[in-house]
């Protein structure tokens, strides 16, 4: 079978499957196998195959995991599908395709396990799936995500859980860094308390 198997055939796959397996099936009948339980088992497949790989590596050093109860790593990879597929995952348009998927996978690095997998259309913005991700954080966690997740409500979440962030920052965005707190006190009685911030 060729790695183009979205430009093939459902009679020409039907026949690849007799051939290699001896298991007899209509195009039409091929055709009804292709729904959503086919797709969430070949999604926790790749998610299996991927974890027993990663798993095999070395295991990250130990100064890590007495500060971090996980690292967590979320990314995505966009492609382009052949412009029938549409419909289904429509494309951010580049490049003249109007089919385009993304794949957004999350993966603690101190445990070898996938936290969040899922496929959508390919004008999916990384930022909305980020967003959806942040309910799960737990305190102690590292977060690094890239610029296409930055969000200052999702930092603001983080924080909020005290866990931890990497990320880049929009250019636009202010920073401000706590220098100095004063308090000032008649008497016995606090009667103001001031930040001031560079």
């Amino acid at each position: 079978m060729s790695q183009n198997v979205a430009m093939t055939s459902l009679t020409q796959l039907s026949s690849c499957l007799e051939a290699s397996t001896e298991v007899l099936i209509s195009p039409e009948g091929l055709n009804q196998r292709f729904n959503k339980a086919a797709v969430q088992l070949l999604q926790h497949l790749l998610a299996e195959l991927l974890s027993k790989k990663l798993a095999a590596s070395m295991p990250i050093s130990s100064p890590y995991t007495s500060v971090f109860k996980r690292i967590r790593i979320l990314d995505s990879t966009a492609f382009q599908l052949p412009d029938v597929f549409s419909s289904v995952y429509p494309g951010a348009g580049g490049c003249s395709h109007t089919a385009g998927i993304k794949i957004q996978l999350e993966y603690d690095l101190l445990s070898g396990q996938f936290l969040h997998t899922h496929t959508g259309p390919g004008k999916q913005h990384d930022r909305t799936y980020g967003s959806l991700c942040v309910p799960t954080v737990t305190a102690n966690d590292l977060c690094i995500r890239d610029l296409g997740y930055f969000h200052l409500k999702d930092l603001q979440d983080i924080q909020d859980k005290e866990a931890y962030y990497i990320s880049h920052i929009k250019s636009n965005t202010r920073m401000y860094q706590k220098i100095l707190t004063l308090i000032i006190c008649k008497t016995e009685e606090l009667r103001k308390v001031q930040s001031i911030y560079r």
